[in-house]
This record gives C-alpha cells, sequence and structure tokens, in this order.
C-alpha cells in the first residue's frame, strides 16, 4: 500500500480569499481538483490560535467568526500537490500533517 498522509488545517469561518469562505474554497478544489479520499470539514465552538485571541459563538451576533477545522488524508504524493495552493492561502503554522497507516 502506498504511503499515505493525514493533513489538519486550521482557518476562521470569517477568513475569505478569492471573494469566497477560505474553509469552501480549500473543501471544494480538494473534492474537484485533487479528488482527495477523504475530507472532513468541522466547525469548532471556541478556539484561540497563536496570538492568544479567543474566539467564539456570541449570540448577540449572527457573523461569529469560530473556528473551522479541515482534515483530509491521501497519498503522501497527491497530498504534497495538494499543499502547494493551500500554503499560499493558509499560513504555514496552520497546518498540521503526519504519515498514516490506512486499513
Amino acid at each position: 500500500m502506498p504511503e499515505m498522509t493525514m493533513v489538519r488545517i486550521y482557518v476562521l469561518e470569517g477568513e475569505r480569499k478569492h471573494h469566497r469562505s477560505m474553509a469552501d474554497e480549500i473543501f471544494d478544489r480538494l473534492r474537484k481538483e485533487h479528488k482527495i479520499k477523504g475530507v472532513t470539514q468541522f466547525r469548532g465552538i471556541a478556539g484561540f490560535g497563536s496570538h492568544g485571541v479567543v474566539h467564539h459563538i456570541d449570540l448577540a451576533h449572527l457573523n461569529a467568526h469560530l473556528p473551522i477545522v479541515i482534515e483530509f488524508f491521501d497519498t503522501t504524493e497527491i497530498v504534497a500537490d495538494a499543499l502547494v495552493w493551500i500554503r499560499e492561502l493558509v499560513d504555514s503554522d496552520k497546518i498540521v500533517t503526519w504519515k498514516i497507516e490506512v486499513g
């Protein structure tokens, strides 16, 4: 079986690139262009990053900036190809990768 890699990407709900949600842009390109084996997008209820700014749901406002985690896996070669353009959209400290075994 080929070597497999898992990727986890951290973005915020309100982050936008190319006039659309960054999370949606990544999700759609992984599905349509790279035909990734598995992608899951999680919406967090709270989180903070390296700057310590807390992002959480604010019931008084409908435009919450909640954390979004996009997780996907495929062969190391396909993942490496996808990471080229993902690193242009997302800061490298918000991308985590590790080798996995499937099956």
